[in-house]
């Protein structure tokens, strides 16, 4: 009897369907978003570029193995999700995972799971929905800073670019010294209490700086106070959202404001008026002036150039000796009324012939160069100037005082010269270049010293 009746249970038309408990109905699928298993109904806040788990569990429910399982779900960036390469046990469980980065905004979307069953030719499947949310605080600010009166106005703009409401902006400025409240958003002192998505705001401010360049830098903060979930599950804070902007500027120099400080004044040559004498003329160097003629007192001297001295020597008068001199301007020696002035360089003008004959005559004394000394070589004698003459008193003396002067100058030139290791036919030499009178005697002793010496060696042996 209970045979047969298992023989009627297997002919049934559904008994063939449920066969080893396979088809359809024997896959479900369950998905976890961050840990959240309820993500269609309520799809947890993920902060955008953080990381997303999504964990799908399949369960066979059937008593026939399922081969080749995989998940496709298009709210996976790319549809990477990773399952065992494994068979699905009858009864058994086996779990895909799926990683990426979150994207803003309601992510939900339907996975599907499949399977093959070889042993019943089926195809076996489940579907499960869910998701997560973007959370994108978008917090910008850019500037804009316009130039005159030697102010600066700077205009801020913070705008929301997110899709959270932002609360509490605060824009301020870390390079501008402004004070508290200096910038207004709207009536308010630096601070934007609601900023939805989508929506700006400006910001403005003005600010008094010297001439020249400067640079603004501004700072926006704010908070979308919207917790996240991390990969595990744990929750996160809201973070301070940060902008900044920056911009460089210059105020110009008012007209007329920056003043050229004056150089220091030149120094002007300084001269006084001649009275009868004429004082000496500063030269550059030390160059000689002429001195007046003894007398009555002269006027002041042209000042010379920077570092130059004027020298000059009065001319004897009466048969007396008179010397001046002058430097930068300073008195010259006293002249006699009516005497001609002397030309600067050195030569006199001419007596008029109607002066009297007690009024001496300036002559002009040249002093030249001191010529550089070397070893063995005699220096030239200088040239001297003639300067005009005019019959009168004191002309032969002056005349003797002048020869006087250029021999003991040549004197001391020659003495100069002389090297101290210098021999005695090194004397004969240099005795012979300096004068041509003596060329002949120089030869004569060099021929007649050997001749002397050879002859006094020849006596000595004849005796």
């Amino acid at each position: 009897m209970s045979g047969g009746l298992l023989v009627v249970l297997l002919v049934l038309p559904g008994a063939a369907a449920w066969a080893g408990g396979s088809g359809d109905g024997a896959l479900r699928m369950t998905v976890t978003v961050d840990g959240r298993s309820d993500s269609a109904e309520r799809p947890p806040a993920v902060r955008v570029g953080a990381q997303v788990v999504k964990r799908y569990l399949l369960e066979n429910l059937g008593e026939a193995q399922v081969y080749g399982v995989r998940v496709v779900d298009p709210g996976v960036p790319g549809g990477a999700v990773r399952c065992p390469r494994q068979r699905l046990a009858a009864l058994g469980e086996l779990e895909c995972v799926a990683r990426f980065r979150a994207l803003p905004g309601v992510r939900l979307a339907t996975a599907r799971a499949r399977g093959d069953v070889p042993s019943l030719d089926v195809l076996s499947s489940a579907t499960a929905r869910s998701g997560y949310v973007g959370v994108a605080g978008g917090l910008t600010l850019t500037e804009r800073v316009s130039v005159g009166g030697g102010r600066a106005a700077v205009t801020y703009t913070v705008a929301n670019r997110g899709n959270q409401v932002l609360h509490a902006v605060r824009v301020e400025d870390t390079a501008l010294p402004l004070g508290p409240g200096a910038v207004d958003c709207g009536g308010r002192a630096g601070t934007v209490p609601l900023l939805p998505p989508g929506a700006s705001v400006r910001c403005t401010a003005t600010v008094l700086r010297p001439p020249g360049t400067h640079r603004s830098t501004g700072l926006a903060t704010g908070s979308d106070r919207v917790p996240t979930l991390d990969a595990g599950g744990a929750p996160v804070p809201a973070p301070t959202l940060t902008a900044r902007s920056s911009a460089a500027f210059t105020i110009p120099a008012p007209p007329g404001g920056a003043g050229v400080g004056g150089g220091s004044g030149g120094s002007g040559a300084s001269g006084g008026s001649v009275r009868g004498g004429v004082a000496g003329v500063g030269g550059v160097g030390g160059g000689s002036g002429v001195a007046g003629v003894p007398g009555t007192s002269g006027g002041a001297g042209v000042a010379g150039a920077a570092g130059g001295a004027g020298t000059g020597a009065g001319a004897a008068g009466a048969g007396t000796a008179g010397a001046g001199t002058g430097a930068g301007g300073a008195p010259g020696a006293p002249a006699v009324p009516g005497a001609p002035a002397a030309v600067p360089g050195g030569v006199p003008q001419a007596v008029p012939p109607n002066a009297p004959p007690s009024v001496p005559r300036a002559a002009p004394t040249p002093v030249p160069p001191t010529p550089a000394r070397t070893a063995g070589s005699v220096p030239a004698a200088p040239s001297q100037g003639v300067p005009e003459t005019v019959p009168g008193i004191g002309d032969r003396q002056q005349q003797q005082q002048q020869q006087q002067q250029d021999q003991q100058r040549q004197q001391r030139q020659r003495a100069e010269a002389v090297p101290d290791d210098e021999g005695f036919l090194g004397r004969l030499r240099r005795r012979a270049r300096e004068a041509h009178e003596f060329g002949v005697v120089a030869m004569l002793l060099l021929l007649l010293i050997p001749a002397a010496v050879a002859a006094a060696l020849l006596g000595s042996r004849v005796k």
